[in-house]
C-alpha cells in the first residue's frame, strides 16, 4: 500500500514538473520567434515553478526595445529576481535548465550586468545627482558604481559651491563620506562659517567666530584680525591696551616686542631702563639686557671677502660680515641687504625687519622710508607700516610731519601714520621753521603745520624772507610781503636776495643797497652791481665786498668802510683779508696794511689761523706768519670742519688738522666725517676708521 501512494506520488510530482517544464520551454521559444505576447504568458505562468529562468525570459522581454512591453524597471525587476532566486532552486533543477534551457547562473548574472550598464547609460545620460543616487542604489554589483558615485559627489560639490553656505557642506560632508572632495569641501566649510559670523573690523564678530568654531583652523587668522584690528593705531598705548585685554591673544607676544621697541625707539639707556621699571611682566627680559649691553656699544662696517660686517673699537668681529651691505646703526637698527632685498638687523646681529624692501633709508625719529615694487611706504622700528607702500614720492620729517606724493596729489601726514591735515596740494616740500612750501592751482604760498596758509599769491613766486615776511616775484619786480597780502614797500624792486647775516640785497635802476631782517634799509641804495654781484656781494662774517669804479673794497655790517677801493678782487672778511692787485693774491689787515705778499695763484680766507692757498695748481695751508705748515703740494685741500682738512696726493686722500699736522696719511681712496671727531677711511675693500679723540685707528684683527 505504502509503495503504491509513494509510486502513484512520483508520478504525479513528475507530471508536473514535465508540465512546468513544457511551459518555460514554450516561453524561451516563443522567445527564440519574437512572440513577445507569447513568450509573456507562458513565461508568467512558469514564474511559480521555474521562477529564475521565467524571470530570466520576461526580464529579456522588458529589456528588448523591439516590442510594447519595453520597460526597464520591469527588466531590472525579473533580472534581479533571476539571480537572487537561481541559487534557491536545487541542483538537479539547476542541471536540468542548463540542459534544456541553457540557462545557468552566469546566463542572470550576465543578463544583469546589461541592465546595470544600460542603466549606467541612462543616468549618466540625465547626469543629476537624484540620478547617480538612484543607480548607485539599485545596481550596487555594477562595475561603474565608483564612476556613478565620483559623478554623483562631483556634480553635489558644484550645487554646493553655488548654494556657498556652511549648512550646505555640512549636509555635504554628512552624505558623501570619503569623497573626492571631501578635503576642498572642508577649506570651504571653514572659510563659510569665517564669512557667515564676521563683520569686518569689528573686534567681537571675530571674538564670536572664535567661540562658534574652536576647531575651525581660521581660528588663528580670528586671532591675528582681532590683533590687528586693535593695534591698528601703532602706538604704545593700543599694544599695552591689547596685551591687557586679549592676554591669550597667540599674537600677544608680537605685541609685548612692538611694544618694546616703540618705547626704546630712540634706543638709548635711559628709555630701556624706564621700560625695564614700567613693565615689569615683559615676557622676554633677556632682550632688555641684551639691548642695555649693546646700546652704549659703537659697532662699525668693515668689507671682508666682499662682504659687509660689523667690529668693535677694537676691532673684533661683534657680526660676521655675509651682509652684500650694510649701513651704520641708527635707532639700535641697521640696513642690510641680501638677493638685492632690504631689512634690518639689531646691534645683536639678529634681522629684526626681513629682507622684503627694493630700498630702505636708514631710521630717523624712529621712522624709515622703504621701497616696495617702485612706491614708497613709511615703517617704525618693528618693522610694521606707518604709511603703506603706495606713493610715489615721500619726504623726510620734520616738524613732526611729512608730505606724501599719492594719486590724488601732495599730503602732510604725522609720524603716527595719520593725516596731518585734509588739504590735497599738486606740489609741495618738507617743512623747515614751521612753514612749507606748496601749490594748489594757481596759488603758491606757504602753510604752517596746521595746513593753513600764512601766506599765499595766485600770480607769480613766493618767496620765504624772514619770519612773518615773504618775497613777492611777479614778472620783473619784487617786494616784501606780510602773511595778509599787504606789502612792506609802496615801490618794487628789481631784486631781493636772500638774507644772509641779517642783511639782503635790494636792487633797483642800476643801484642796490642792503635792508635788514625787518625790510628796513641798512645800506643806502648806491653801490653798482657788477659780475655775479647776487653771490659774492652776499655778507659773510658780517662783511661784504662791493665795487666802486674798477676797483673792490670791503665794508661793514653797518656800511662802514673796512678795505679802500684800491684791489681787484678781495675775498672773506677773516684775521687777514685775502686780497689781489691784478697780480696774484695776498693778505692784507684791517688796516690795509699788506701782511703776506701777493704771490699766490689764488688766497682762500683765514679760519682759526690757518688759511688755504693755491699756488701753480697746487694746494697748500699757511699761517698768518705765512708759513707752510701744510705744504703747496697737494692736489686738492678742502676744510671738512674748522678743525680738519681733507687732503688730496697722488690720487689718494688724507687728513691734517688745523695745525698741519698730519692725522691720517694721504694713501685712502676716500674720507667720510662719520661723525664728531671720527672719520671712515676707506681704501679699496677695506674701511678703516680714525678717532681723532682718541688718535686711535680701528681696524678689523686678522
Amino acid at each position: 500500500m505504502i509503495n503504491t501512494k509513494y509510486i502513484i506520488y512520483s508520478l504525479i510530482a513528475s507530471a508536473f514538473f514535465v508540465l512546468g517544464s513544457c511551459k518555460v520551454n514554450k516561453g524561451f521559444e516563443a522567445l527564440d520567434e519574437y512572440n513577445y505576447f507569447e513568450a509573456k504568458k507562458q513565461l508568467e505562468k512558469s514564474l511559480k515553478r521555474d521562477k529564475s529562468p521565467s524571470a530570466y525570459g520576461l526580464s529579456l522581454i522588458y529589456f528588448r526595445n523591439d516590442n510594447p512591453f519595453h520597460n526597464l524597471d520591469s527588466a531590472y525587476h525579473y533580472g534581479l529576481l533571476s539571480v537572487e532566486s537561481f541559487n534557491e532552486a536545487k541542483p538537479k533543477k539547476q542541471l536540468k535548465w542548463e540542459e534544456q534551457l541553457n540557462f545557468t547562473a552566469a546566463t542572470a548574472i550576465n543578463h544583469r550586468k546589461q541592465i546595470s550598464d544600460l542603466g549606467y547609460e541612462k543616468a549618466v545620460k540625465t547626469n543629476t545627482v537624484e540620478g547617480y543616487k538612484y543607480f548607485i542604489a539599485n545596481y550596487p554589483w555594477s562595475n561603474y558604481i565608483e564612476n556613478a558615485e565620483k559623478k554623483r559627489d562631483s556634480l553635489a560639490f558644484a550645487l554646493a559651491k553655488m548654494k556657498n553656505t556652511s549648512h550646505i557642506y555640512l549636509e555635504y560632508l554628512k552624505n558623501y563620506e570619503d569623497s573626492d572632495w571631501e578635503q576642498e569641501v572642508k577649506s570651504l566649510l571653514y572659510r563659510a562659517q569665517f564669512d557667515e559670523t564676521i563683520e569686518p573690523s569689528k573686534t567681537e564678530s571675530y571674538m564670536e567666530f572664535i567661540r562658534k568654531y574652536p576647531s575651525n583652523p581660521l581660528v588663528r587668522d580670528a586671532h591675528f584680525q582681532v590683533f590687528s584690528i586693535e593695534t591698528q593705531a601703532n602706538t604704545i598705548q593700543a599694544y599695552n591696551r591689547f596685551i591687557k585685554r586679549f592676554p591669550s591673544n597667540p599674537f600677544v607676544d608680537d605685541a609685548w616686542t612692538s611694544l618694546y621697541r616703540l618705547s626704546i625707539s630712540d634706543y638709548n639707556k635711559e628709555s630701556i631702563e624706564r621700560f625695564a621699571k614700567d613693565y615689569t611682566e615683559f615676557p622676554f627680559p633677556h632682550l632688555i639686557q641684551q639691548d642695555l649691553q649693546l646700546v652704549g656699544q659703537n659697532l662699525f662696517q668693515f668689507i671682508q671677502s666682499g662682504k659687509y660686517g660689523f667690529m668693535d673699537e677694537e676691532g673684533i668681529i661683534m657680526i660676521a660680515p655675509h651682509f652684500e651691505y650694510a649701513g651704520p646703526f641708527k635707532n639700535g637698527l641697521a640696513v642690510v641687504t641680501k638677493q638685492g632685498k632690504y631689512g634690518y638687523i639689531n646691534k645683536n646681529g639678529e634681522l629684526l625687519i626681513d629682507y622684503q624692501f627694493d630700498d630702505a633709508l636708514d631710521f630717523d625719529q624712529a621712522r624709515a622710508v622703504v621701497e616696495v615694487d617702485g612706491l614708497y611706504g613709511i615703517i617704525d622700528v618693528s618693522g610694521n607700516f606707518i604709511l603703506p607702500a603706495k606713493f610715489e614720492d615721500i619726504g623726510s620729517f620734520s616738524n613732526g610731519l611729512t608730505y606724501v606724493e599719492g594719486e590724488e596729489g601732495y599730503q602732510f601726514y604725522t609720524l603716527d601714520g595719520s593725516l596731518a591735515f585734509s588739504a590735497v596740494f599738486d606740489e609741495a616740500f618738507s617743512f623747515i621753521n614751521g612753514l612749507a612750501e606748496v601749490k594748489k592751482g594757481n596759488q603758491k604760498g606757504y602753510i604752517t603745520t596746521d595746513g593753513s596758509f600764512v601766506c599765499a599769491v595766485s600770480t607769480g613766486n613766493l618767496r620765504h624772507f624772514k619770519d612773518s615776511i615773504f618775497v613777492h616775484e611777479f614778472r620783473d619786480s619784487m617786494n616784501l610781503m606780510y602773511g595778509n597780502g599787504e606789502y612792506l614797500f609802496k615801490e618794487s624792486f628789481d631784486q631781493i636776495g636772500i638774507l644772509n647775516n641779517n642783511r639782503a640785497i635790494i636792487e633797483k635802476d642800476g643801484v642796490y643797497g642792503y635792508i635788514n631782517g625787518r625790510g628796513e634799509e641798512i645800506i643806502p641804495m648806491k653801490y653798482i652791481p657788477f659780475a655775479n654781484y647776487m653771490q659774492f656781494a652776499q655778507f659773510e662774517h658780517n662783511h661784504v665786498v662791493y665795487k666802486k669804479g674798477q676797483k673792490y673794497a670791503m665794508m661793514d655790517s653797518l656800511g662802514k668802510s673796512v678795505l679802500p677801493a684800491l684791489f681787484d678782487g678781495i675775498g672773506a672778511f677773516g684775521e687777514l683779508i685775502p686780497v689781489t692787485k691784478g697780480k696774484g693774491w695776498g693778505y692784507a689787515n684791517k688796516d690795509v696794511r699788506l701782511k703776506i705778499d701777493y704771490k699766490y695763484d689764488y688766497a682762500y680766507p683765514f679760519i682759526k689761523g690757518t688759511a688755504i692757498v693755491e699756488k701753480d695748481d697746487l694746494f697748500g695751508v699757511i699761517n698768518v706768519n705765512d708759513e707752510e705748515i701744510i705744504p703747496i703740494a697737494h692736489e686738492s685741500i678742502k676744510r671738512i670742519s674748522n678743525d680738519f682738512l681733507l687732503v688730496k696726493s697722488g690720487g689718494f686722500f688724507g687728513l691734517y688738522n688745523n695745525n698741519g699736522e698730519v692725522i691720517v696719511n694721504a694713501e685712502y681712496n676716500r674720507i667720510n666725517e662719520h661723525s664728531k671727531n671720527l672719520f671712515q677711511l676707506v681704501k679699496g675693500q677695506t674701511i678703516v676708521y680714525y678717532d681723532v679723540s682718541k688718535s686711535k685707528f680701528i681696524s678689523l684683527k686678522n
